[in-house]
């Protein structure tokens, strides 16, 4: 198995189907920890995946916003602006 796979194996098997947290919430905590580490490339997968978790464009909106405090304005402004490229692709957002 190469070392990607073993890792989403990993991501997908161990934790994302772990009780406590449902789809959604998961998908908040992982685009607060991305936006922290500035990883827009994966931001972006993230975003629909946490779009396809249930969460709302407002919600998704509202952790970008809330990003501002804790990983500072030019993370969160580059992370909102990958995530409204990647929303606005998939016809989500104008």
């Amino acid at each position: 198995m190469r070392r990607g796979e073993l890792t989403l194996d990993f991501v997908l098997d161990k934790l994302w189907s772990r009780p406590g947290l449902d789809l959604r919430a998961r998908s908040l905590v992982t685009l607060g920890i991305l936006i922290a580490l500035g990883q827009l490339d994966e931001l972006k997968t993230q975003v629909m995946a946490a779009v396809r978790n249930g969460c709302t464009i407002d919600e998704i909106d509202e952790a970008l916003l809330h990003s501002t405090a804790y990983a500072g304005f030019p993370r969160a402004s580059q992370a909102t602006a990958a995530a409204a490229e990647t929303l606005k692709a998939h016809g989500l957002i104008d």
